[in-house]
């Protein structure tokens, strides 16, 4: 079913968790880090630049850059020949039945690893190209790399070689570890405690980003301090950006006033096709106290604003 939380969960597909979650055992990483790039680790930032992180699963993270998008998921539960084939079908979705692949293999945390290099062209014209490949990680667990280039751009692609070559070396550029036992329970803006309704799911929680999915709703945040205007400014566009270039139909951004957590602000919103009708997204983006938190939450457009998933972060004057 194509609902809310399938359209927001972009090129990742990974399953999620549906048993209680355990208490976290990894301490959480300070959203500190106010640079164009949002709350990266310190040696990340520089080559992250230019890039913003939205949280998708408990094991995944999308990252949208200049002209490229790039994933990384951390899979237990598939060997890296199974992750590389679920990564190519997973391309072949996204981007039609024009994509072509070639084997290669691409040098990665110190070793060679198959890969696949794909094309969206037609006539010499090329739309897309990129790379999926699959390494293996901390504690044999499988990472699942992807990164598409727009108009399959030689510069853009240089650029996803060395963006990959992080992820494969050192996984999340956010310090987070991915995984079911790292989720901060219950999930948490720095000034108070967020709600997951019955039958919705926490499919991210650290102290810098989050996400809750329901069936025809869902929640998204991410975090960074100390807050500055300008970078503030950027990271909501960017962001907003991110998510209508992920959601299949989108439709042009109008700008409201609203609140977020009952500051006043504007709100960045537009609609999506589905099966079971539109789709709102609200976007924005405040600073309170030295921190600074874009949110999005997305419903039907038959329901009334806002449904629970959104805690009350939404409101409008």
């Amino acid at each position: 079913m194509r609902t809310a939380a399938w359209l927001l969960s972009v090129y990742l597909a990974g399953a999620l968790c549906a048993c209680a979650t355990p208490s976290p055992r990894v301490p959480p990483v300070a959203p500190e880090g106010a640079t164009s790039v949002g709350p990266f680790v310190p040696e990340a930032r520089a080559l992250f630049e230019g890039c913003v992180a939205v949280p998708d699963t408990q094991d995944s993270r999308l990252y949208r850059c200049d002209g490229l998008t790039l994933w990384l998921t951390e899979r237990g539960d598939l060997t890296r020949e199974l992750a590389l084939s679920e990564a190519q079908a997973l391309v072949t979705q996204r981007q039609g039945p024009g994509v072509t692949f070639t084997e290669e293999a691409l040098p990665l945390a110190g070793r060679p690893w198959p890969a696949l290099r794909f094309e969206v062209c037609a006539e010499g014209d090329c739309r897309a190209g990129g790379y999926v490949t699959a390494v293996t990680g901390e504690l044999d667990r499988v990472r699942q790399l992807g990164c598409v280039a727009r108009a399959n751009a030689r510069p853009l692609l240089a650029r996803c070689v060395e963006l990959l070559e992080y992820l494969a070396s050192n996984g999340n550029p956010e310090g987070e570890v991915l995984g079911a036992h790292a989720l901060l329970v219950p999930p948490r803006l720095p000034w108070r405690a967020l709600a997951v309704p019955s039958g919705c799911q926490l499919s991210a929680s650290t102290a810098r980003a989050g996400r809750i999915r329901c069936a025809d709703s869902s929640m998204m945040w991410s975090l960074y301090t100390p807050a500055r205007s300008d970078v503030t400014s950027w990271w909501r566009a960017r962001s907003v950006e991110a998510l209508q270039e992920a959601l299949p139909g989108a439709g042009p951004v109008e700008e409201v006033p609203c609140r977020l957590e009952q500051l006043s602000t504007r709100c960045e919103r537009f609609t999506v096709s589905s099966p079971e009708g539109p789709l709102v997204v609200w976007t924005a983006a405040v600073a309170w106290e030295g921190h600074a938190l874009f949110a999005a939450c997305s419903h039907l457009a038959s329901e009334r604003p806002f449904p629970a998933v959104c805690n009350g972060a939404f409101t409008l004057p």
